[in-house]
């Protein structure tokens, strides 16, 4: 399935499950909106098997972020990590379906993974006191 880049955290995979709970708490506005719900079909495609959250931006340009645990990564942890996350595909309303980083030139996908750092890892690293490291 491809993605972005990943975001390493020196910390077990709990401690990032209930961070992305705190985050979701805090902002419910990350929430996959109910007009937009129709899109979260990814169990129906055969994907049921990942551990996954969707993160929505109301704000320009609208979209969402479908991000995975790295299970190569999480399985093999130590009871410091690493967990990985990454970001697996964009839903954007102007192309009307999930995208992947393929589709995209760069100058767009660093746009959407510095919006990812600014908008979730940087609000992750604060709930967890751990400090993410990118790696492509």
């Amino acid at each position: 399935m491809g993605g972005f880049d990943s975001r390493n955290f020196v910390t077990p995979k709990q401690n990032i499950e209930k961070a992305v709970d705190t985050l979701f708490a805090k902002n419910p506005e990350l929430k996959i909106p109910e007009k937009w719900k129709e899109y979260d079909n990814w169990k129906k495609s055969g994907y049921d098997f990942l551990d996954t959250r969707i993160f929505y931006f109301q704000s320009e340009p609208e979209e969402m972020y479908y991000v995975s645990f790295v299970e190569d990564g999480n399985e093999k942890q130590n009871e410091n990590g690493p967990t990985i996350l990454a970001i697996r595909s964009i839903f954007t309303k102007s192309h009307n379906k999930w995208l992947k980083d393929e589709d995209f030139e760069i100058g767009e996908k660093e746009r959407i993974e510095k919006r990812f750092d600014t908008e979730v890892v940087s609000k992750l690293e604060k709930y967890t006191g751990v400090k993410a490291t990118r790696e492509n």
